[in-house]
C-alpha cells in the first residue's frame, strides 16, 4: 500500500511539476474575453518590490490571470454553474443563479494606444483596435425599438435581472452612500469656483425603465432625487440636471442595448438635450448628424451570463451600435496622464469592427484622458466620468471649443498618476465641468474615494 501512495504522490508531483513549467513557458494571455478586461502581466522584480512585497502580491495575480487554459477552465465552471439555478418563487418566475461584479467602479475598457498612426478624417469613425484608419460608409440606421413583452418572465440572475429577451444590471440603492456621491461632487464644484460651471448629470439604467418593481431593492428616481436633494442641502454650486424625465418621455425608443450595461448613442443624446436646456446651449437635432450603425453586438450582460440558459434569448436578439457623427472638424487625442507625458491619435468615434465589444465605438473606451479639439469658437468642457459618459461626450462637440475627458479611476491610486483636479482646470482654463455617473457609481464607496481624491 505505502508503495502506491509513494507512486501516486510522485505522479501528483510530476504533474503539478509539468503544469509549473507549461505555466512559465507558454504565452501568455493579455485579454478576457469573458470577463472583458486585460489581464495582469507579469512584474518587473526589483530590490524595493522585493522588501516591501508587493513583487509577491502582483506576481500572485500575474499567475492567477496567466494560469494555462484558465479561460476554458471558467467557462467549463459557469457551465456547471448553469446546473443549479432555481425559481425564486416571485410572480414572474425569477430565477436566481450566481452573484456576478463586473468591478466597474474599479477598471474600465479601452481600445489599445498606439503611437504610431496617423490622423484621419475628423468626422468620422477611425480607430481599429486604437489606431486612426480609413473611415466607415455611412449606412442608414434600422432605428430598432425598445418595446418588449410586458408579461415576460423576470429571471435575476444575480446582479444581472433578464426580462424576455433583455438582460439589465440592477443597482443596489443606499442613501448614506448616494449622498457621500453629492458631497464629492458639492466639493469639485467648491473647489473648480465660481470660475466655473459644473453640473451634475446623474443618469438612469436601463432597469429604471423595464425592470419589473419588485426586482429593485430602489427605486432609481429616488436615487437621483436623493443625489440633488443632497445637493440642494449643501447649497451647492453644482447644477443637476433632470436626464431622468427627458430618458422616460423616450424609454420606448431605443435607449439602451439589451446585452450590454450602457445606454445607446440615443439614449445619451437626450441627456444631451437636458444638459443643454440647464446650460443655456441649444441642442443640435439629429437630422443635422451623419449617422451610421454596427450590427451584431452581444454586450457586457451577455458575456456575464452565456453559458446559462437565459442567455439563448439575447443571442438571438443581438444589438446594434448606432452612432452620429460630429459635424465639426475634430482632433482627438489619448492621454496617460494629466502631464500629457504621452501622447496618441485617437478618435472620438473610433471603428471597432474587428473586436467584441462594440461600445468602445465611442471614444474607442475609458482612456485616462481624451483631449477633443473642434473648431467651434466656444468655451472649454471638461466632463469626469466612466463609461456612460462615452456615448455623451460626442454630442458635445457643437458647443466647446476643447472637451477634456477624465476618467477619475484612472488617478491616484494604485500606482497610477496623480491629479490635481483644481490645478488642472486652471492650466486648461476650463469654463464648465460636467460630472455624470450611472446608479452603479452613485452607490460605489471605491467610485466616491477616486472623485475625492480628485480634488484632496
Amino acid at each position: 500500500m505505502k508503495r502506491i501512495y509513494t507512486i501516486l504522490s510522485c505522479l501528483l508531483l510530476a504533474g503539478m511539476l509539468c503544469i509549473g513549467l507549461y505555466a512559465l513557458l507558454d504565452k501568455d494571455a493579455t485579454y478576457s474575453e469573458s470577463e472583458r478586461r486585460k489581464l495582469k502581466t507579469r512584474p518587473k522584480l526589483t530590490f524595493s518590490a522585493m522588501l516591501d512585497g508587493s513583487y509577491a502580491s502582483d506576481y500572485r495575480d500575474y499567475f492567477a490571470d496567466t494560469f494555462p487554459n484558465r479561460e476554458k477552465l471558467m467557462n467549463a465552471n459557469r457551465s456547471l454553474n448553469g446546473f443549479y439555478y432555481f425559481s425564486g418563487g416571485s410572480k414572474d418566475g425569477a430565477q436566481l443563479v450566481i452573484n456576478m461584479n463586473g468591478g466597474a467602479a474599479n477598471h474600465g475598457e479601452a481600445l489599445p494606444s498606439t503611437d504610431d498612426t496617423t490622423p484621419s478624417s475628423s468626422t468620422q469613425p477611425s480607430g481599429t483596435s486604437g489606431t486612426a484608419t480609413d473611415s466607415t460608409e455611412p449606412t442608414e440606421p434600422t432605428q430598432p425599438t425598445q418595446t418588449q413583452d410586458p408579461d415576460a418572465a423576470a429571471e435575476e440572475l444575480g446582479s444581472v435581472l433578464v426580462v424576455g429577451d433583455r438582460a439589465m444590471e440592477v443597482p443596489y440603492g443606499d442613501k448614506d452612500t448616494i449622498r457621500s456621491y453629492a458631497d464629492a461632487v458639492n466639493d469639485i464644484a467648491a473647489k473648480l469656483g465660481s470660475s466655473v460651471r459644473t453640473f451634475s448629470i446623474a443618469v438612469p439604467n436601463a432597469a429604471a425603465f423595464y425592470a419589473p418593481a419588485e426586482n429593485q431593492h430602489m427605486l432609481q428616481t429616488d436615487m437621483i432625487a436623493a443625489c440633488y436633494d443632497r445637493l440642494k442641502e449643501l447649497k451647492s454650486t453644482a447644477i443637476a440636471v433632470d436626464a431622468y424625465s427627458k430618458l422616460e418621455a423616450h424609454k420606448d425608443e431605443y435607449l439602451y442595448f439589451r446585452s450590454d450595461h450602457h445606454w445607446t448613442a440615443l439614449g445619451a443624446y437626450y441627456a444631451y438635450t437636458a444638459f443643454c436646456e440647464s446650460a443655456g446651449l441649444k441642442a443640435e437635432p439629429l437630422s443635422k448628424f451623419e449617422s451610421g450603425e454596427y450590427t451584431g453586438f452581444l454586450g457586457s450582460l451577455y458575456s456575464a451570463i452565456k453559458a446559462y440558459p437565459q442567455s439563448q434569448a439575447l443571442a438571438d436578439n443581438p444589438d446594434t451600435v448606432q452612432f452620429w457623427r460630429p459635424f465639426v472638424d475634430l482632433d482627438t487625442k489619448w492621454y496617460p496622464d494629466a502631464e500629457f507625458s504621452m501622447e496618441y491619435f485617437g478618435g472620438t468615434l473610433c471603428k471597432v469592427d474587428d473586436t467584441s465589444n462594440k461600445y468602445l465605438t465611442f471614444l474607442g473606451g475609458d482612456h485616462p484622458i481624451t483631449v477633443i479639439k473642434t473648431n467651434v469658437d466656444g468655451p472649454v468642457c471638461m466632463i469626469l466620468k466612466e463609461s456612460y459618459g462615452n456615448a455623451f461626450t460626442p454630442w458635445l462637440t457643437s458647443h466647446y471649443s476643447k472637451i477634456i475627458a477624465i476618467d477619475p479611476r484612472e488617478f491616484n491610486r494604485d500606482g497610477k498618476p496623480s491629479l490635481d483636479l483644481t490645478a488642472f482646470a486652471k492650466e486648461q482654463g476650463v469654463n464648465d465641468c460636467i460630472v455624470l455617473d450611472y446608479p452603479i457609481m452613485l452607490n460605489s464607496d471605491s467610485y466616491i474615494t477616486w472623485l475625492e481624491r480628485l480634488v484632496d
